[in-house]
């Protein structure tokens, strides 16, 4: 992405993560990583206050800010929205566990931020009032959708400004212009933390002034591309990280 010289500090993409639980530590940090190996300037990761020090010894780049212990709920909404007010762009979801879907939906319905809504997340978001957003499922998380509105193409066609991008085999993202299709990738980015990378890409772009549909293809090719280098070098035993350390070489 083309930067200004004079530009400063944040002027470039500042994204939340809101993430993690004692569950699962490392999967707001791959998002956040990945996300600023695709060029944004910040990332900040909220999380359980339990695993926080865990979370931040991930990497020195990574700004850490606390919910109350144990799953989000309606206790952490407060610190949550201003981590929100702070980004340009925010993921909810990587880690999450167990959340409270009440407080996942008060954090979705009050900003006007773009979401990037993954994982635990995606459940909740389909109860709450969205719009602006970026679903990343996985193709069974995609099966919620399915099982709320029938289809994926109907769910976007009733929620304004909305877009998916259903991870799989073959990538695919579901706009009001229709359906996409990227084909890249490798077999061995079925290894934990593949999701994660690829959500912390979309909001990146986001962050930095590409739009959602045009930001999950993207961020699909990106995500894919860094993941068959990876397979060059690791094979089946690539790991969610190589991918993140390869996003330069394919930018």
């Amino acid at each position: 992405m083309e930067r200004k010289p004079e530009s400063h500090k944040g002027e470039n993409g500042k994204v939340t993560v809101i993430g993690g639980s004692k569950d699962f530590t490392g999967a707001p940090a791959l998002s956040a990583q990945a996300a600023l190996r695709t060029g944004c300037d910040l990332a900040k990761i909220v999380t359980s206050e339990e695993v926080s020090s865990v979370v931040a010894s991930y990497s020195e780049n990574l700004i850490v800010r606390e919910y109350s212990s144990g799953y989000l709920g309606l206790s952490g909404v407060e610190n949550c929205i201003d981590a929100v007010r702070w980004c340009d762009v925010f993921v909810i979801g990587p880690g999450l566990g167990n959340p409270d879907s009440e407080a996942v939906g008060e954090i979705l319905e009050r900003t006007n931020k773009t979401a990037v809504v993954d994982a635990d997340a995606i459940k909740p978001a389909l109860e709450a009032d969205l719009s602006n957003a970026v679903l990343t499922p996985h193709r069974g998380e995609a099966e919620l959708i399915k099982d709320e509105y029938g289809s994926v193409e109907s769910f976007v066609g009733e929620n304004e400004d909305i877009v998916v991008l259903v991870n799989g085999e073959t990538d695919r993202v579901y706009s009001d212009k229709g359906v996409e299709k990227v084909d890249a990738g490798h077999p061995g980015m079925t290894v934990g933390g593949t999701g994660d990378v690829l959500t912390g890409i979309v909001a990146s772009l986001i962050s930095q002034d590409v739009s959602k549909r045009e930001a999950a293809v993207k961020a699909a090719e990106i995500n894919g591309e860094a993941g068959e280098e990876a397979a060059e070098e690791y094979g089946n035993s690539l790991l969610a990280t190589d991918i993140i350390d390869l996003i330069p070489s394919v930018l």
